[in-house]
């Protein structure tokens, strides 16, 4: 069971290292265009997806209406359920080969 449990966190720390760099993490974009009649300005706001790493090199340059912050800790909370599921999913799989190999002997 310990050999399981290692295997396992082993599996996650590595997964932990990789998700960043996937391309699954969520920006809020935000576009301020002035208008020509001065009237004012347009504000369009969208989503972008990112990975972890270009997040982060962009996160000074966003406004505070974007709440970078809050979208950061979101972000982390999908890096951290990426790698668990990753870290599930190899584990599974890995006691089910060592399961079948079992049998066959």
């Amino acid at each position: 069971m310990m050999k399981r449990t290692l295997r396992f966190v082993i599996v996650l720390l590595a997964a932990l290292v990789v998700v960043p760099f996937l391309p699954l993490y969520i920006e809020r974009t935000l576009l301020r265009s002035w208008r020509v009649d001065r009237v004012g300005d347009v504000i369009e706001w969208g989503w972008k997806i990112r990975t972890l790493e270009s997040y982060w090199s962009n996160y000074n340059h966003f406004s505070r209406e974007q709440d970078p912050a809050w979208w950061l800790g979101v972000n982390l909370a999908l890096a951290f359920i990426y790698a668990l599921v990753i870290a599930l999913v190899v584990d599974r799989v890995l006691a089910c080969l060592k399961r079948r190999e079992g049998s066959i002997r």
